[in-house]
């Protein structure tokens, strides 16, 4: 399937930033939801969590300004084997409502989902990959629709072998 192909402005960038803040801060909330040296002492662990986050931000097709409320449930599952090698993933589903500070502009709705995994070992080649989905309907009938995929493979070394980085933006 390809994606559309578009033209990235400077605002599909800013909302490019603020998706990657809120993974950002999506992982510290599966890493602090995690019992204190579980993966220490397990092979396996799986953590189910949930909850909210509002932001400012802007609307990315027009730029207007406004709130971001975010409400999200997701898994994380995390395996270890005797050899120290690693598997993680993890898939969050969630709902937004972006919220115009000028009442004249449209209100947005929509759902998404983010995925993310990754696989190594320590001293060995490590790779992570994440990919995210959003569609948002507004009050006015327009639509904001964005999608990405983040991959790295790091050598032992820390070599980085392997990256890609990929954005689209919709807006109809």
């Amino acid at each position: 399937m390809r994606w559309p192909v578009l033209i990235i402005s400077a605002l599909a960038v800013a909302r490019r930033r603020t998706l990657l803040r809120w993974s950002a801060a999506l992982g510290l909330v599966i890493a602090l939801g995690a019992p204190a040296g579980a993966l220490a002492s397990a092979d396996v662990e799986t953590v189910h969590f949930g909850g909210s986050v509002t932001q400012a931000g802007v609307n990315p097709c027009t730029g207007a300004p406004g709130t971001y409320d975010v409400t999200f449930e997701g898994v994380s599952h995390t395996s270890i084997a005797a050899d120290g090698s690693f598997h993680h993933t993890a898939t969050v589903t969630g709902e937004t409502v972006f919220t115009p500070d000028d009442p004249s502009q449209p209100t947005y709705t929509g759902k998404f989902t983010a995925w993310d995994g990754q696989n190594g070992a320590a001293g060995s080649t490590i790779t992570s990959t994440a990919t995210f989905h959003d569609t948002l309907r507004g009050s006015d009938g327009s639509s904001i629709r964005d999608r990405g995929v983040f991959h790295l493979t790091v050598l032992a070394d820390g070599t980085v072998a392997a990256a890609l980085d990929g954005f689209a933006l919709v807006c109809g």
